[in-house]
């Protein structure tokens, strides 16, 4: 007995010892299947560190435990930079006698502990989650029996996770902050309960630039009994709160096909106001369980109906609030005689069948009413009828409802009526009386010591017969104090389908005062302004052009202005601008200032800016005459403004061009800083007109050289922009020019072994990425390239030239000189037109293409005398010419293929026995004419000559020379007579012109 426990206590130990060191021995095999899975099947980066990859037999028994701690998952492409999943630890507990001899798969718990999730979804609807990698094979067909494995899950967490969901082609915004959720539910069964409870310490929604949810507490306890074969969902114990207030909820929803039909109700379970408080934004903080408060409240609703593309369920919802009141317990105002009666009704899912009836809204800020009611029947044409009412003394209200760090006091009135139909397509709205004032108002924050002070207006808004010409808006008396400086104007608007304005402005403004009184989300804005304007007119004479009717004068200065925020971090300086205005335009007298690193100074007007501000699509237009000292565009080029300094590669995204801006830059700037370039002495005009940016008569030097730039950035179709420029570069250095422009080492690789300059005009077109860079298959262009001195250093092309050939001399440094390359981009393709350039001492005729792929496939001739190829070569020439021919010159032809950076050479396909042949008999025959010409006709013996060439072909050559000996005898003799015949004409004339002129002579005497 005592053997067989030894035997028993052995083997436990060997099994414990086993499941303790199974994951350490194999943890490397281990993590190669996990990577071998997660490269086959998830298109994403996943990041998990080994060492910290745990399997546990013991401490869930008799469940496995997997854990993986600090595991993350980052998108690809489009979702480079998002991270959709990273997770603090992740643990599964799969129980042990299941995975190893049951059907069924029981997993005992999934948790995420601390899990970050951030779900993004595009505008085109490609979301970073779908990173499944796909197959390519077809879904199998379904077939008739299928496993009977099935998962069952006993229970899963979440615990402090964060989760985000941004979908942008709604778009719709979810945030989540203090994520803690607890579920369970078997499902192995097709009808089953499924239990959850989740709290949310911060929720954020927004829903189309509309918050619905700012900065709530979420509490939901949920149970749903799940129907999946008919994919029907009871509501059976629900209660959802935001803050304080909570909703139950009963019924059903189902998705059969692609409808979904509901038949959900929802109440308050509680009927205590104090609740319906807790919503109101700045009420539910530290110290809400203190406010003392009455009333009842009530609420339901419901929403019955199908759900589709082309229909809404009914909905329904009232709320009721009777004799509320809260009080903050150390202030002495109450807010009381809340009474609230709202009611949302559509009894059929027609949105434009839509009620809205808020029946009383009454409460009173420590003796301070405030009364409204409203109702509105349908939404796309609105039936309306509203009233509201309020007296309120600021401090009052500020002791009933304080604000945090906020003080302030005055009197404030509002009284408005509105009666009437709103159309927007016909242009109606209703009749609408409306006054508002302030009187002595003032406000201070408590961290800034500040006021804004004696704030002053009355406000009137007059419509009578619904119509927008019958409209006024009158704003009189404005104005402020602060810290001693005085700000005012008042406005006069009329007849809103010609507007009518008389407008004025004057006063000194410190922007940083004003903006520390009222802060600004975002942004830091500083400054002094200092604006004295008036304006008067109507838009008629201003879109008739008889700015003699309108009376517009006056001046704004700016000065230290600063502004920085979020989206321009790059922050825009002024330090000092003048501007004046009257009725045609804005004149710019003097700008300085910088954008981020950039310094400016501008001068120039603005017109047509009337149009501009009161009419949409109107073009505002300008001339401005821009310099700097130095520009740094590549601070702007950053999408996200991160760049590391130990880099010069930029992101940049599309800079889409306002199609209502005509604008004329005359520039002058000494240097700008762009990508990898360094641009001096730019000048020349920017036009900025149509969506499009055009560059007339730019120049600037850079790359040792200077250029001259005309052409169009185009982004009239944003989708598709493009670009079309034609430059005239000269004495530019080749090598840096290979560093600089992609076209360059896409085009022209071989430019990196070239040491010299070149010049070009070349015109070039194509598209551009969403990043402004070009799409390399689209560039079309052509122009001519030459290159008057320049050395090509020994490469890979020249070496394998000089080994296919046995021509040592190729295998150096080639130099080239005056060479004229005329080129062609198309179809992805740089076309080469035959050149000239010398190999060594051998002249070499040169063409092909270079593909933007990096491809090559040139042709070259080279010219060189038989003898220099090698014996065999030279054996080649004897049985083809029947004689020693090593001293004539033959044409190589050579093939290169392949790329620059791997080029393959072969002899060309015209290189034979045939064509030596010929190429020899050729050279013979071109001595042959010289020897006749150059001996009269007479043959020189050479044994080079005459076994290449026939007797016949002597014969003919001989006749050919002695014809043309005829000719020109002919031809002299022709021109000798011509010369004699004129000559003799000369004397007779000259002979007739003496004659006549002594016969003049002698009759004259026998006058006389």
């Amino acid at each position: 007995m005592k053997k067989i426990i030894i035997v028993i206590a052995a083997i436990l130990v060997l099994i414990i010892g086993a499941a303790v060191a199974i994951p350490i021995i194999f943890k490397d095999d281990i993590k190669a299947a996990i990577d071998a899975e997660i490269a086959s099947s998830v298109n994403a980066d996943v990041y998990f560190d080994p060492d910290k990859l745990g399997i546990s037999l013991f401490s869930n028994f008799p469940n496995i435990t997997v854990s993986i701690e600090e595991l993350g998952i980052i998108g690809r492409e489009e979702f480079a930079d998002d991270v959709l999943l990273a997770v603090e630890k992740f643990e599964l507990e799969v129980n042990l006698r299941h995975l190893l001899f049951g059907d069924n798969i029981r997993i005992g718990g999934i948790s995420l502990i601390r899990p970050n999730i951030f779900i993004k979804v595009l505008e085109n609807g490609k979301a970073n989650y779908d990173i499944a990698v796909e197959t390519g094979e077809a879904e199998a067909e379904p077939e008739e029996e299928t496993s009977s494995m099935a998962i069952r899950i006993d229970h899963w967490e979440i615990v402090e996770g964060q989760i985000k969901y941004d979908d942008q082609s709604i778009p719709y915004l979810m945030n989540l902050e203090g994520v803690n959720h607890q579920g369970s539910g078997d499902f192995t069964l097709e009808v089953f309960d499924l239990d959850t409870k989740t709290t949310v310490d911060k929720a954020h929604i927004n829903f189309d630039g509309t918050d619905y949810l700012s900065d709530k507490k979420l509490d939901l306890s949920m149970v749903l009994n799940m129907d999946l074969p008919a994919m029907k969902f009871v509501f059976k114990d629900n209660t959802l709160k935001v803050n304080d207030f909570a909703m139950n909820f009963d019924g059903s929803f189902s998705m059969p096909a692609d409808d979904y039909e509901m038949d959900i109700s929802f109440s308050s379970p509680d009927n205590d106001f104090r609740s319906l408080l807790s919503l109101v934004p700045g009420v539910f903080k530290e110290g809400f369980e203190q406010i003392n408060s009455e009333g009842t409240l009530a609420f339901n609703g419901k929403v019955k109906g199908i759900y589709n593309e082309s229909k809404m369920p009914a909905f329904n919802l009232s709320l009721k609030v009777d004799d509320a009141m809260f009080q903050y317990p150390d202030l002495p105002e109450s807010v009381r005689d809340i009474n609230i009666d709202l009611l949302v009704d559509n009894p059929d899912g027609v949105l434009d069948n839509t009620l809205l009836d808020i029946k009383k809204f009454n409460m009173d800020f420590g003796g301070n009413p405030i009364k409204a009611s409203a109702k509105i029947e349908g939404l796309s044409k609105s039936k309306i009828k509203a009233e509201i009412l309020a007296d309120l003394d600021l401090a009052a209200l500020n002791t009933a409802f304080p604000i945090e760090g906020l003080d302030m006091k005055g009197i404030y009135h509002l009284a408005l009526n509105a009666d009437g139909v709103y159309d927007s397509l016909r242009g109606k709205f209703p009749s609408v009386a409306a006054d508002m004032s302030l009187k002595q108002g003032y406000f201070k924050y408590a961290d800034y010591p500040i006021p804004v002070e004696q704030v002053n207006f009355l406000s009137t808004v007059k419509n009578e017969g619904g119509s927008m010409a019958g409209t006024s808006i009158k704003v009189n008396q404005f104005e402020m104090l602060l810290d001693g400086e005085k700000f005012s104007g008042d406005l006069a608007l009329q007849d809103l389908e010609n507007y009518q304005w008389d407008a004025h402005l004057n006063g000194n403004l410190d922007l940083e005062k004003l903006t520390k009184v009222f802060p600004l989300d975002s942004m830091q804005l500083t400054g002094l302004i200092s604006a004295n304007i008036a304006s008067k007119g109507k838009m008629s004479d201003v879109e008739a052009e008889q700015y003699g009717k309108i009376t517009t004068s006056g001046t704004l200065n700016v000065k230290d202005f600063s502004f920085v925020s979020t989206d321009l971090p790059q922050g825009m300086k002024i330090d000092q601008a003048t501007t004046m205005f009257d009725p045609q335009k804005i004149l710019v007298k003097s700008f300085k200032g910088k954008l981020g690193k950039s310094d400016m100074q501008l001068t120039g007007n603005v017109t047509n800016y009337m149009n501009y501000l009161f009419k949409d699509g109107e073009l505002i237009k300008g001339q401005m005459n821009f310099s700097s000292n130095r520009f740094d565009v590549n601070e702007w080029m950053v999408s996200e403004g991160e760049v590391s300094e130990d880099t010069t590669t930029y992101e940049t995204e599309l800079i889409e061009i306002p199609k209502n801006i005509d604008f004329k830059l005359a520039a002058n700037i000494a240097t700008v800083d762009y990508d990898n370039m360094t641009l001096k002495n730019v000048k020349g005009d920017v036009l900025i007109q149509q969506g499009k940016v055009i560059l007339d008569k730019v120049n600037f030097n850079t790359l040792g050289g200077t250029f001259a730039v005309n052409g169009t950035y185009d982004t009239q179709d944003p989708e598709h922009p493009g670009f079309d420029f034609d430059m005239d570069m000269e004495n530019i250095s080749i090598k840096e020019a290979y560093g600089t422009f992609n076209t360059v080492k896409a085009f022209a690789p071989i430019a990196q072994f070239v040491n010299g300059n070149f010049s070009t005009k070349f015109a070039l077109n194509g598209a551009l990425g969403q990043d402004m860079m070009p799409i390399m298959g689209s560039i079309t262009g052509s122009g001519l390239v030459n290159i008057v001195e320049a050395i090509l250093e020994k490469n890979n092309i020249t070496s394998g030239i000089a080994s296919l050939t046995n021509l040592e001399k190729i295998n150096t440094n080639v130099a080239i000189k005056d060479l004229l390359l005329k080129t062609e981009i198309k179809d992805g393709k740089l076309n080469v037109k035959p050149y000239n350039i010398k190999l060594g001492n051998f002249n070499t005729v040169v063409s092909g293409a270079t593909g933007i792929d990096g491809s090559i496939d040139y042709n070259l001739e080279m010219d060189i005398p038989a003898g220099s190829y090698g014996a065999k070569f030279n054996s080649l020439v004897s049985s083809a010419t029947g004689a020693n021919s090593s001293s004539q010159n033959i044409k190589l032809p050579i093939k290169m293929t392949e790329s620059f950076t791997n080029p393959k050479f072969s002899l060309g396909n015209a290189f034979s026995k045939d064509n030596l042949k010929d190429q020899v008999k050729d050279v013979a025959k071109e001595k042959l004419l010289q020897q006749i010409a150059d001996n009269k006709g007479e043959v020189i013996k050479d044994p080079a000559v005459s076994n290449l060439v026939d007797s016949s072909t002597i014969k003919d050559t001989k006749a050919a020379v002695k014809a043309k000996e005829d000719s020109l005898k002919k031809v002299l003799a022709e021109q000798a007579k011509a010369k004699e015949d004129s000559l003799k004409k000369i004397a007779d004339e000259s002979k007739k012109k003496a004659e006549d002129k002594i016969k003049s002579l002698l009759n004259f005497k026998k006058k006389n």
